[in-house]
């Protein structure tokens, strides 16, 4: 991490699970303010655990997680959800809420958290659809959106209250490679504008190439990060032969298959 840009996020001694089941264990890194940062790993290792327990979905077994100096974890349900107002989230397909059109669900967050008149919240929607080149589609249902489309307009609403720091689940899952690279320039022309810090779950590594500061890899079998570090770098120098397999597409399966992510 670039120490002079300081961490939007740091993680200490992190130990997740559930059912009683350890599935990640000591883990410590930071995110630094500015950067786009990808949690990489085979599936079942632990990537969206993590990330929902980053964002304070989850309560973890151990450890703590700062969000811009705050303990999500020790906070109490009134400060957690101030820390939550800070961050916004898109899930894989974008999450939308069906019966409602886009512009209502990019509202959503405006009605709830802010005291904005409804002619502010229109102008403010209007101008999170434009800013994710989906001027004029206020009025459409989420059926009748393409995948690219729907995650855009996840993006949107994730946007509504301006947050400088976003979270990404699979952004790329079940796109085609032309709409992928578009959503992966989008991210950086956000980062870029806005400074923004961006944290990516994926397991695509064209994009992870493409936008990435720098990366964790975590691994199925030590519970563990086996890999911290800028993408490029580790896949041609990493010491841990799984790492430069994994970030060549040689060993996916050597990093673990199968199970819960």
């Amino acid at each position: 991490m670039d120490k002079k840009r300081g961490a939007e996020i740091e993680v200490k001694n992190l130990t997740v699970g559930y059912s009683g089941k350890i599935v990640l264990e000591n883990l410590n890194f930071q995110v630094a303010t500015g950067e786009i940062f990808c949690i990489l790993g085979g599936s079942g290792c632990g990537k969206s655990t993590l990330l929902k327990h980053i964002i304070g979905l989850y309560e973890p077994i151990a450890g703590d997680i700062l969000i811009q100096g705050d303990s999500i974890v020790q906070a109490d349900e009134q400060h957690r959800r101030e820390i939550m107002r800070r961050f916004g989230v898109t899930y894989q397909g974008g999450a939308l809420f069906s019966s409602m059109s886009v512009a209502e669900n990019v509202a959503l967050p405006l009605e709830e958290y802010t005291r904005l008149t409804p002619k502010e919240i229109a102008a403010t929607v209007e101008e999170k659809l434009r800013l994710v080149d989906l001027a004029g589609f206020g009025d459409y249902m989420p059926a009748e959106l393409s995948g690219g489309m729907a995650k855009r307009a996840g993006l949107a609403r994730a946007l509504a209250l301006n947050p400088k720091l976003l979270f990404f689940d699979e952004p790329s899952a079940g796109l085609d490679p032309i709409t992928s690279a578009e959503l992966d320039r989008l991210l950086m022309r956000l980062r870029d504008r806005f400074g923004a810090t961006i944290v990516v779950v994926t397991h695509e590594l064209d994009s992870v190439f493409t936008i990435a500061d720098r990366i964790i890899m975590l691994d199925k079998q030590t519970k563990s990060i086996v890999a911290n570090g800028p993408p490029a770098l580790l896949r041609d120098t990493s010491p841990n032969e799984k790492v430069r397999a994994f970030l060549t597409r040689d060993g996916l399966k050597a990093a673990g298959t199968g199970g819960r992510a």
